[in-house]
């Protein structure tokens, strides 16, 4: 009985054995199919060929079938295969896999397909200049004002007491001098244009801190003082055509002021330090944000008083600036500073950090807003996009560039000066579109008319020149900021 239980005990042992040969070979068989894909580029446009690439998610038994069906009347029959689509659109994208048995299991995933970018078209017109000799040019913070009837404001400043504001009309093809006024110091800041047609300019000279100077004749209608002078600083100009303005002066001739549109100082913040970056005003105009550079803070002014919103200035505390500030569809207020690029929440009785973003090298020019809300700025890095919820940097375009504020036109394309004379074009990915050749130095902020014509200064041997560019089917990014000063006319007025 003995000898009969143990070879029954053995043959069973055979059998458990080769059941188990049989499970760790052929168990994968046994388990159903499973697997998702993925594909590149993760961004696809019309007629570009893609890559779709598979593979078995954990768990998943031995997959012998791969196939696909791309939406779009395109089947496939392989693990990775290659596809194009002919026409933009969402497809819905279904892998089904099998295995030997029989058993299958689909996964889709939808494939948003655009339509290829649309080639930029733009050429250099016309560059005129008034021939005034100059030492240098003001990195950035130039940038020219376009009236109604389509006379361009622009600034010949660093030529000392030979620096000019000149008028130009644009004949098509050529451009022709209007008018040249002598300012009598140096100027190194945008004009901008009020309600009235008339242009305010700020200047270097003690006498003539700001100036009103009329649209049509170049004559000067009148000059505040407010001290020693001031600089990079456009002034903001209400809906009611008051003005408001920083001072470049240190300690006690530093400060904040604005006037009226005949001339009256309605009120003055002195002794705080200087206001370098031109400020920016509430849409309901009650409300005048202004960058501390001593502080590199925000203040949050009451326009019609002066009198402080905040009882407390708010930023991350670095100095030097920007060249100006810029808002948001829902107030927020973005600057540059020598490591930051902020944004600012008023929150009505304080102001706070939404948040402050640290750059690479000096970001001392401007925010600007994509029409996908995306932000633009310079900096010692180059040409930067980033993310308006967190700040975070998108991407970065590699060039010099200082205090040019760039431009964005309807299709995304981003327009920046650089200090080597071009004026580059980058597209909404980061990719360079264009660069136009314009002279030998710094190139300042371009301004975009509603029929795409970029306008913008540069440096070219010992004179400033006014460059038009024209761009096919362009315009300004519909955006809450496309551009320094907001508007071809520089006021700073959110809408």
């Amino acid at each position: 009985m003995k000898t009969r239980y143990y070879k029954l005990f053995f043959i069973s042992l055979l059998l458990g054995a080769a059941f188990y040969a049989c499970t760790e070979d052929e168990f994968g068989d046994m388990l159903p199919p499973s697997a998702e894909f993925n594909f590149t580029p993760a961004l696809p446009i019309e007629g570009q060929e893609m890559l779709f690439y598979a593979d078995p998610t954990e768990g998943s038994g031995a997959i012998t079938s791969w196939q696909w069906d791309f939406s779009d009347g395109s089947t496939a029959a392989k693990r990775n295969p290659y596809h194009t689509f002919q026409q933009a659109g969402t497809y819905e994208v279904m892998l089904t896999v099998g295995n030997a048995a029989g058993a299958v299991h689909q996964f889709k995933r939808s494939v948003v397909v655009s339509p290829p970018p649309k080639e930029f078209v733009g050429e250099l017109v016309w560059s005129f200049t008034n021939n005034t000799t100059v030492s240098n040019i003001n990195e950035g913070s130039n940038k020219p004002a376009i009236a109604e009837d389509g006379t361009i404001y622009y600034i010949e400043g660093n030529a000392a007491a030979q620096s000019k504001m000149v008028a130009v009309t644009d004949e098509g093809s050529t451009a022709v001098l209007k008018w040249a006024t002598v300012l009598g110091n140096q100027v190194s800041n945008a004009p901008s244009i009020g309600p009235d047609g008339n242009v305010y300019i700020n200047t270097w000279a003690a006498n003539r801190a700001i100036a009103k100077v009329d649209g049509g004749s170049g004559a000067i209608l009148w000059s505040g003082s407010v001290g020693t002078g001031v600089s990079n600083n456009t002034p903001a100009i209400d809906a009611q055509g008051n003005v408001y303005h920083g001072s470049r002066q240190q300690g006690s001739n530093g400060g904040a002021f604005s006037w009226s549109p005949s001339g009256e100082k309605r009120w003055e913040i002195t002794g705080v330090g200087a206001f370098y970056a031109a400020p920016v005003i509430s849409k309901d105009g009650q409300t005048v944000y202004f960058l501390n550079t001593n502080e590199g803070k925000i203040w949050a002014v009451n326009a019609a008083d002066g009198t402080s919103k905040w009882s407390e200035s708010v930023g991350p505390g670095s100095g030097t600036h920007g060249t100006s500030l810029s808002m948001d569809a829902d107030g927020t207020v973005y600057y540059t500073t020598n490591a930051h690029v902020v944004a600012i929440r008023d929150d009505g009785a304080t102001g706070a950090i939404k948040w402050a973003a640290a750059v690479t090298g000096a970001a001392q020019s401007g925010v600007v807003i994509g029409p996908n809300g995306d932000l633009y700025t310079g900096s010692g890095a180059g040409l930067l996009s980033l993310n308006p919820t967190n700040g975070e940097i998108n991407w970065t375009y590699d060039m010099q560039t200082t205090e040019s504020v760039p431009a964005v036109d309807i299709d995304g394309n981003i327009y920046i000066g650089s200090t080597d004379g071009k004026l580059v074009v980058v597209n909404s990915e980061g990719l360079l579109s264009k660069e136009f050749s314009l002279g030998t130095g710094a190139v300042n902020s371009p301004v975009i008319t509603g029929d795409g014509t970029v306008y913008v200064e540069g440096l070219d041997g010992t004179a400033i020149k006014l460059h038009k560019i024209a761009v096919m089917e362009s315009g300004p990014a519909v955006s809450p900021w496309p551009m320094k000063g907001k508007n071809l006319k520089n006021t700073s007025l959110a809408d």
